[in-house]
């Protein structure tokens, strides 16, 4: 058992990207198998058709889909292939609606198109209308595309682990032997340019013969090398005193995962302790 934040992901898309829909959940659901317990976060997928709920007297089924996901969302993936949706009273279509009520709201939002090939049988005027409103959205930020399902997989937990971490929701899951109430080491990880760096944010407490192992996150299905960087890192353990850091320099391939799994352990007293992070690459 333990403690998380509970972050709501609403998938908001026309209804021609059923099979997206299904990567990114998937996407979400090794998240919460790989990163859940460490960063103490789960992360529920949602989406118009499995979670909207019908309701009469409350305006729209759109106000109804606005009210009970997107405001209660603090994550939104907008899919597109090759239609941009039925207009709204307000907009362009549902899901440009969503989209644009999320951004209002000040939420974390990431839209992506296709590009795998476009049907014989597509609707041309949706295809205008989808460029259009794209050019449109352009001009509020970043937008991004994908080329199959599995690079809309790879991007979408990439675009998660960095909302998590902007969030400040990232606080590392600390195993210990038994809960005393008195101050311990507090080792982080994080990358600053070319070093791996490894702080102890305690005042007090030193962290006596510490050392770590490292390896690789890869996306879901890649196969990677059994070195993912190049760390200058001899092994052996050092006392990490209080308030104070190490660093190493960390070669970053092309071949590189996105992300790093650091185990770090280190003793006080008699006493093992165990941090796992990751951080990003």
């Amino acid at each position: 058992m333990f403690e998380a934040h509970v972050l709501e992901v609403l998938i908001s898309t026309p209804g021609d990207t059923g099979a997206a829909v299904t990567a990114v959940k998937e996407s979400l659901h090794r998240w919460n198998g790989s990163r859940a317990k460490s960063a103490q976060v789960i992360l529920l997928p949602r989406d118009w058709k499995a979670d909207a709920v019908p309701r009469l007297g409350t305006g729209t089924g759109q106000d109804v889909i606005n009210k009970h996901l997107v405001d209660d969302a603090d994550i939104v993936v907008g899919l597109f292939d090759s239609r941009l949706g039925q207009a709204t009273a307000a907009a362009v279509s549902g899901t440009a609606e969503e989209i644009q009520r999320a951004i209002d709201a000040g939420k974390h939002v990431h839209v992506w198109f296709s590009n795998e090939s476009i049907r014989r049988d597509a609707d041309l005027e949706q295809l205008a209308a989808l460029k259009k409103f794209r050019s449109e959205l352009q001009a509020q930020g970043l937008l991004a595309e994908y080329d199959d399902l599995a690079d809309l997989s790879r991007k979408v937990h990439t675009a998660i682990e960095d909302d998590v971490t902007q969030m400040g929701l990232r606080t590392p899951s600390v195993r210990r032997r038994h809960s005393a109430e008195h101050e311990h080491a507090v080792p982080r990880a994080r990358r600053t340019g070319d070093r791996l760096v490894i702080e102890n944010k305690s005042k007090n407490v030193t962290a006596e013969q510490f050392e770590f192992v490292y390896e690789g996150v890869w996306p879901y299905g890649a196969v990677g090398s059994s070195e993912p960087v190049d760390l200058l890192y001899d092994r052996q353990p050092f006392d990490l005193l209080a308030d104070s850091h190490r660093d190493w320099r960390m070669g970053v391939f092309a071949q590189s995962p996105p992300e790093l799994k650091l185990t770090m352990r280190w003793v006080e007293g008699d006493e093992p302790q165990e941090v796992i992070q990751t951080i990003t690459l």
